[in-house]
């Protein structure tokens, strides 16, 4: 009798744990990601008439107006944002006292200020977007934390049950040698379950992101499909950086490839970089990672955008 119980509870725990582990399984698979909520439903629409001039050095040198009144700084920012032309405009405006004078002057300034707000929804729009994908990515992260964590917590009883089964039997059964052979084999379940515990279950998820807002920074292409031509205009122009010697997009790649991606292989390079795949929880957590560094860089020319309104004349 107490052979037989023995043998049942060692066929069935077994059984009862794969199954657990296989209906674990199909649950990831069906957790899958099949569209970008986080891609905006309307396009961005950009008027070219606001783009940033590529021969801004060469405008700056020839207008000294622009350049007496205006910080370096404040005119690329007025270069990105599109409003160079109304800003020469308004300084070439005679600073009369009469009503039609004062008039012109009012209204060309509520246009470059008109056109400052059109830039910061603008960034507010592209950081938001910023911000689901990393939020979409931590998701599923710790989705798939969760269900490592429900692994690890089925291996360790498991593996508490068959030492405490083991114990039991060894103590019922007098004969020597099958006393020894379930104490050895106990053991060795015991020991096999709670090591498995001890290593990531590499479960995995599919998530797709075929607008990815990471490409480009990674690549580095001279014109970017995805980002406003504003915002990609900041990012890569080095008087905006901290040292003025590399773009700050050309310093988050940096940053990124020497402490995010250090060691990350090919693969996963396509992976972070391409319009997606199958995820680790430790893939979508570098993919978040990356996504709010990059947020903060972007939310981060707010401060230039109103440095350049602070400067604009009464």
């Amino acid at each position: 009798m107490r052979s037989l119980l023995i043998r049942i509870v060692w066929i069935i725990a077994p059984v009862l744990l794969l199954t657990d582990c296989s209906t674990s399984n199909r649950v990831i698979q069906q957790a899958t990601v099949g569209s970008d909520y986080c891609t905006p439903v309307l396009s961005y629409s950009y008027n070219p008439a606001y783009a940033p001039r590529p021969d801004i050095d060469a405008v700056l040198q020839s207008d000294t107006i622009l350049t007496k009144h205006y910080s370096r700084h404040d005119l690329l920012m007025a270069n990105a944002t599109g409003v160079l032309p109304l800003l020469q405009e308004l300084s070439r405006l005679h600073k009369g006292r009469s009503d039609e004078e004062r008039l012109e002057r009012i209204t060309k300034r509520l246009q470059i200020q008109q056109r400052l707000q059109l830039a910061s929804t603008e960034l507010s729009s592209f950081a938001a977007e910023l911000d689901c994908e990393g939020e979409r990515a931590d998701q599923l992260a710790t989705y798939l934390d969760e269900k490592d964590t429900r692994r690890v917590r089925r291996l360790t009883i498991f593996s508490v049950v068959i030492g405490a089964v083991t114990t039991v039997a060894t103590a019922l059964i007098e004969a020597s040698n099958p006393n020894k052979i379930i104490g050895i084999s106990g053991g060795l379940v015991s020991a096999t379950t709670g090591g498995l515990a001890a290593f990531s279950s590499n479960k995995s998820v599919a998530f797709s992101h075929k607008r990815n807002l990471l490409a480009d920074l990674w690549n580095q292409p001279e014109q970017s499909s995805i980002y406003p031509p504003f915002i990609w205009y900041v990012l890569n122009e080095k008087s905006f950086s901290n040292t003025g010697q590399t773009s700050i997009g050309y310093n988050i790649r940096q940053r990124w490839q020497g402490y995010v991606l250090e060691e990350a292989s090919k693969k996963q390079q396509d992976l972070y970089f391409g319009p997606g795949g199958n995820y680790l929880a430790d893939d979508l957590h570098i993919r978040a990672n990356m996504l709010n560094q990059l947020q903060s860089s972007v939310r981060s020319i707010n401060q230039d955008l109103q440095a350049l309104m602070l400067s604009l004349p009464d």
